[in-house]
């Protein structure tokens, strides 16, 4: 096929991103809309025209010379909210309206729509699927504003497809979407995963609802016409056993029997559980030579790795999990707790015999000789093969130093040097780590701080107050990031059986009982499973952390003086 010219509303979308990976890797060239930067889809090619469907003269200059136009960009929440016929409807008349001034040459206009611009009539049994023909009884302000954007594309003498996809699924779909809230609801045996459902729903992976809407773009015979994108069905209770095999659950075939004899009086909500409500038949679409390349139960799966993982510190998220510090201490701990049950790790340590003799343990590793405190090194680490050979999936930031004594009895270099290290190399690697992580809907990163954090220390200043801002930065991170499946997590532990206090110079006292890091590597993987943002590792610790909250901050720093001057 010749190379041809893609305009794609919500390019950086879970559909808009992998039609743009198909049709970038079938060689066209594609012009992507998003509302912020997109440095993958950027990456992949594709020319990023940043605007939003409300405001044309952003984007209306990008239709020129433009084979085809999918659209995806849409307001996807499920239910009601006037957001739907802003993004849904207006969008897309404004689109419709933007074409017709400038998309001279037009071959084709491809509208993504839903299934829920159909769904079921009160007093359908669902016996049989839906088909194209299907009457329209949205039971959605979503499902409704979608109907109204099909009226207007059908109106608007442009040479159209439009694409109802049933139950869309993929690794990197929204958490908040139907089947990766099911896998949820499985694997935490919430109540209504409690039930044998018998309600089953049309499911299509992501990628071949992508291959769908490339062809409708470019057959002839599919000019003009509404096609389903359904897969195959699923029903509920198999979704559950697939999540968690073995589940005993509380059969409702009489509910089923009875929705089916009064379909009228059950909501559409609870038909879709006992009904086969939301399948489709895509027979039409097959006929063009669309064939699923996976079933349900395979697109699912992908999902179910990823909630169990979620759910499961010790299950491989899969991509890879980086460790930075990782020849010595923690970062060496955490390293033999995680390389049993991650295929893909990359451990970050500017002493590279200490990383060959870790790699030595745990042969599977892959290492990255860097020093933290060099800026380019940072960088370099970024761009390089080693962090882009696997998606960042997990980043456990581990390395740092400290310096005791006065302010002045080291340099500003070398004060400067431990910010570089403790803050600003994790800020960075945790920075160029979270976009991948957003788009896959899972991620997460571990800040190492310490008991330090919580007041200021006289005497390890510039180590306390590094430790203070991550955690100001962690904890104020996970609230922003609180909903995308990135996980942020600081700890803070008390004083370890490491090589810190040495390299600090801080006096290591003979009653004093230190940790020790396998200790705190366990610690840590476990408080991954629980919803938490601090967790504060030693009874030592949390006492620094009570002390801090009920002193007054005066009174604290020059009890802690004192304490330092003596002890440290």
């Amino acid at each position: 096929m010749n190379a041809s010219c893609y305009f794609v509303t919500g390019a950086a979308g879970f559909v808009g991103r992998h039609l743009c990976r198909r049709l970038r890797g079938a060689g066209h060239r594609v012009r992507g809309l998003v509302r912020r930067d997109c440095p993958d889809l950027a990456e992949l090619g594709v020319e990023i025209i940043r605007g939003d469907l409300a405001d044309p003269t952003a984007w209306q200059a990008g239709l020129a010379g433009v084979d085809f136009v999918v659209h995806c960009a849409a307001n996807a929440s499920f239910g009601n909210g006037p957001g739907h016929e802003a993004v849904n409807v207006d969008g897309t008349r404004r689109l419709i309206e933007a074409v017709q001034q400038g998309g001279a040459g037009l071959r084709r206009f491809v509208f993504v729509s839903t299934i829920g611009a159909v769904d079921r009539a009160p007093d359908d049994p669902c016996a049989a699927s839906l088909n194209e023909e299907s009457p329209l009884h949205p039971t959605s302000d979503y499902g409704r504003s979608k109907r109204r954007a099909e009226q207007l594309v059908r109106a608007s003498g442009l040479p159209y497809s439009v694409v109802r996809p049933a139950m869309v699924v993929g690794r990197d779909m929204r958490l908040d979407s139907h089947f990766a809230v099911f896998v949820r609801t499985a694997l935490k045996s919430a109540p209504l995963a409690r039930f044998a459902w018998p309600g089953s729903f049309s499911v299509v992976d992501v990628d071949d609802l992508a291959a769908a809407l490339e062809l409708c773009a470019t057959h002839p015979d599919a000019a003009g016409r509404t096609f389903f994108c359904a897969g195959s069905p699923l029903a509920l209770r198999d979704c559950f056993e697939l999540a968690r095999p073995g589940g005993r659950r509380l059969p409702v075939a009489w509910a089923a029997r009875a929705a089916r004899a009064f379909p009228r009086m059950v909501p559409f909500r609870l038909k879709a559980l006992l009904l086969p409500a939301l399948t489709a038949s895509d027979a039409a679409l097959r006929q063009l030579g669309w064939q699923p390349r996976r079933s349900a139960p395979e697109a699912l799966q992908a999902v179910i790795v990823r909630e169990r993982a979620r759910l499961d510190a010790d299950f491989d998220p899969g991509g890879q999990t980086v460790i930075t510090g990782a020849a010595s201490g923690l970062g060496e701990a955490l390293v033999g707790r995680l390389a049993p049950c991650r295929r893909n790790l990359l451990l970050v340590d500017r002493d590279a015999a200490g990383l060959d003799r870790v790699k030595s343990r745990h042969p599977h590793c892959r290492v990255a000789v860097t020093d933290l405190a060099d800026d380019s090194g940072v960088a370099r680490l970024v761009a390089g093969v080693e962090w882009r050979a696997h998606p960042v999936t997990e980043l456990f930031a581990c390395a740092g130093f400290g310096i005791r004594g006065p302010v002045l009895t080291a340099g500003a270099a070398a004060h400067a040097r431990l910010f570089n290290v403790n803050v600003l190399a994790r800020l960075t690697l945790a920075h160029a780590a979270i976009p991948a992580m957003t788009r896959a809907g899972f991620g997460r990163i571990v800040f190492i701080s310490s008991s330090s954090a919580f007041q200021p220390l006289p005497y390890l200043a510039t180590y306390a107050a590094s430790n203070a801002a991550l955690l100001s930065l962690g904890e104020a991170w996970a609230a922003e990031l609180a909903g995308t499946g990135v996980r942020f997590l600081v700890a803070c532990p008390g004083g370890m059986q490491t090589n810190f206090q040495r390299a600090a110079g801080v006096k290591t006292l003979a009653s004093e009982r230190l940790m020790a890091p396998a200790r705190v590597a366990e610690r840590i993987v476990r408080a991954l499973a629980r919803p938490r943002t601090t967790v504060i590792i030693s009874t030592r610790a949390a006492g620094m952390a009570l002390v801090a909250r009920l002193l007054p901050r005066a009174t604290s720093v020059a009890l802690w003086k004192k304490l330092m001057e003596r002890l440290r």
